[in-house]
């Protein structure tokens, strides 16, 4: 057993790795449009969690519709006493402590953006310090902020980070280098490290020993609702608390993952009525991949024309597969 494996963490491991392990299998078996749409969707979930941990609250969907541009400034809403304008799923729950401003929410994108992606912040030293740079001021160890202090080899450090975890559970490695990187650079630079850029090393750490192959690593959206911890790497509790965080958020993704497979099949069986002359087929394969979709770029992806791509869309809302998202008569966006 692992040194860093005490008997209080065996129930909070066995509980995450269940649930992740369930989460990843069923992506992995879905199709490959409910698998791409999963992971975006769930990296939006995990944008609006880290959000929700300063009490900025925004629905997922929001922070997609603004990821696509199809909204408004949330500030200017919020001014203008219409923040359904802005935010329209955020007002509707009505659930946040403070809405967030454009500037908060423009810092989770690039959250969403990594998650994605999946980017491999230990490939290089210009690796990491591109990976963590849009989510704090932290960049040790690829560079150093202090004069006449040289950053270290990238390689030994990462060796020296990630060997001695070699043993560990891989959700224990994770959290254990989210903790290890935050340590170091919080005493090596100025820049306070982020909880944020720490658990992105998480992720990497968590795909190098090849789990959840499928999915990105879910921890934030574990934090959406009330009540909620700060995550602190640093704390004593961690390892229990990212193991928590995790089994939250893959419950989460396991929610979302079936609503998904519950709208492919209504629009399997939509296809299958209109095989001989429609392209509901097509459009719905695309509206999962997305967590957006308009007719402009429906009927871009088609061919079609717009009020063809209009048309195809108002089938798939009646079939259940899509609905409105943004409240208005005209420039509307559809999600499943």
């Amino acid at each position: 057993m692992h040194p860093a494996l005490a008997a209080p963490l065996l129930r909070p491991l066995a509980e995450a790795e269940d649930a992740l392990s369930r989460l990843d299998a069923l992506a992995g078996a879905a199709g490959g449009a409910v698998r791409e749409g999963l992971v975006a969707r769930m990296a939006l979930a995990e944008g609006a969690g880290w959000l929700a941990v300063e009490d900025l609250w925004i629905d997922p969907r929001d922070l997609a519709l603004r990821e696509a541009r199809l909204t408004g400034s949330a500030s200017a809403a919020l001014l203008r006493d219409r923040l359904d304008s802005a935010l329209p799923a955020t007002a509707q729950a009505a659930l946040y402590a403070e809405a967030p401003g454009d500037a908060a929410i423009e810092q989770a994108l690039p959250l969403v953006d990594a998650l994605r992606r999946r980017v491999d912040p230990f490939a290089s030293a210009a690796a990491f310090s591109a990976a963590l740079a849009p989510l704090g001021a932290a960049r040790w160890p690829a560079e150093s902020s202090v004069a006449g202090v040289a950053a270290p080899a990238f390689a030994a450090w990462r060796g020296a980070l990630l060997d001695p975890l070699a043993g560990a559970p891989a959700l224990l490695a994770a959290a254990l280098a989210a903790a290890g990187w935050m340590r170091q650079a919080g005493e090596a630079e100025p820049a306070r490290p982020a909880a944020a850029q720490a658990l992105l090393l998480a992720a990497a750490v968590l795909r190098q020993r090849g789990r959840a192959p499928h999915v990105p690593l879910p921890f934030w959206a574990g934090f959406a609702q009330p009540p909620r911890r700060r995550p602190d790497p640093l704390h004593p509790d961690w390892p229990a608390l990212f193991l928590l965080a995790v089994a939250e958020a893959a419950r989460r993704g396991l929610a979302e993952l079936e609503w998904l497979n519950a709208a492919a099949t209504r629009a399997a069986a939509l296809a299958a009525r209109e095989r001989s002359h429609g392209q509901a087929g097509k459009a719905a394969e695309i509206a999962l991949r997305q967590p957006v979709l308009t007719a402009t770029g429906l009927a871009a992806a088609l061919g079609a024309t717009p009020q063809g791509a209009l048309l195809i869309i108002k089938r798939l809302v009646a079939a259940g597969v899509l609905r409105e998202a943004t409240g208005r008569t005209s420039f509307r966006a559809f999600m499943v």
